[in-house]
């Protein structure tokens, strides 16, 4: 179940600044009608730091009861301290979802201790480590990712660490049984596929897309899957880019009509007049007209 592709669910927000449950139940229901294998939340894309506590339950009650009998979910439950990840991993459990998403903590200073820290989550779900130097400031060497997946008892790992085809080459060299997710947006999805990933997690806002460069290659349709690729690819790299790239992607299903706003938090900035305006083009560019219906997309 934990391969394929999955998509990372940003936390939808209301013109008020609360969580948007309405928002979120229909990005459960319009993710599961594009055809992905599961959903992801409270990830960095649901800008899980910046939720409280409430929030955070408000997110993951909402989508359990939306999924349920529809898609499965997996949870973001990274946090600085083991005890905190294990606590949200069996909040996550008792909620039903199919699996946790773990970082390792902000700012390690010793990836040595990397075994330590995720034997102490002792989770019941599988463990999806994830490996997003970005968002952790911790780069982790193909040997540590071992120790945490040998550690947490774990065979999936969400590497985001760029350049990703090399590192999932060398991930899967060392052990060729591991389940590899590639991310940061699908930008290199095709290459990771070449390299042996297992598909792509990641919150860009057309997962068909991603899925159908998936399905192709998986079908010994290299060239298909290169097609579809190249033809999307401008707009990947535009949707990917860093610190705009949420805000574009949060405008995108406004405009899919599967959220109300675009609303961000923190530092995030929101899409300014001439990135609206580029949207525009690069849009018009591939193809896309934003819409709820599942994306047709063919070799």
């Amino acid at each position: 179940m934990l391969r394929g592709t999955w998509y990372i669910s940003p936390t939808p927000f209301a013109e008020g600044g609360e969580v948007d449950t309405a928002s979120l139940e229909r990005i459960v229901a319009a993710a599961a009608s594009w055809g992905v294998d599961g959903i992801t939340i409270l990830g960095v894309m649901g800008e899980a730091a910046d939720l409280t506590a409430g929030e955070r339950e408000t997110v993951l009650s909402t989508v359990a009861a939306a999924a349920r009998g529809k898609v499965p979910f997996a949870v973001g439950c990274s946090a600085p301290s083991a005890a905190i990840v294990a606590a949200n991993a069996r909040r996550a459990a008792e909620a039903g979802a199919a699996a946790v998403m773990v970082s390792a903590p902000p700012l390690l200073k010793d990836t040595d201790q990397i075994g330590a820290f995720y034997k102490g989550i002792a989770s019941e779900l599988p463990v999806i480590v994830q490996d997003e130097p970005a968002a952790t400031g911790v780069t982790l060497p193909v040997s540590a990712l071992l120790a945490a997946l040998d550690a947490a008892g774990s065979t999936v790992v969400k590497l985001e660490d760029p350049p990703t085809p090399p590192k999932i080459g060398r991930l899967l060299a060392q052990r060729p049984g591991l389940t590899v997710f590639g991310g940061l947006g699908g930008v290199s999805a095709y290459s990771e596929l070449r390299r042996g990933a297992a598909g792509t997690m990641t919150g860009f806002a057309y997962p068909e897309i991603l899925r159908a460069i998936r399905l192709a290659y998986e079908a010994g349709d290299t060239a298909g899957a290169a097609r579809i690729n190249d033809r999307f690819l401008p707009y990947l790299v535009f949707e990917g880019q860093v610190r705009v790239g949420l805000g574009i992607r949060k405008e995108v299903l406004r405009r899919r009509g599967v959220i109300a706003t675009a609303r961000t938090r923190a530092l995030t900035p929101l899409p300014d007049a001439a990135t609206l305006a580029e949207l525009d083009d690069v849009l018009a560019r591939v193809g896309l007209t934003p819409a709820t219906e599942p994306l047709q997309v063919s070799p």
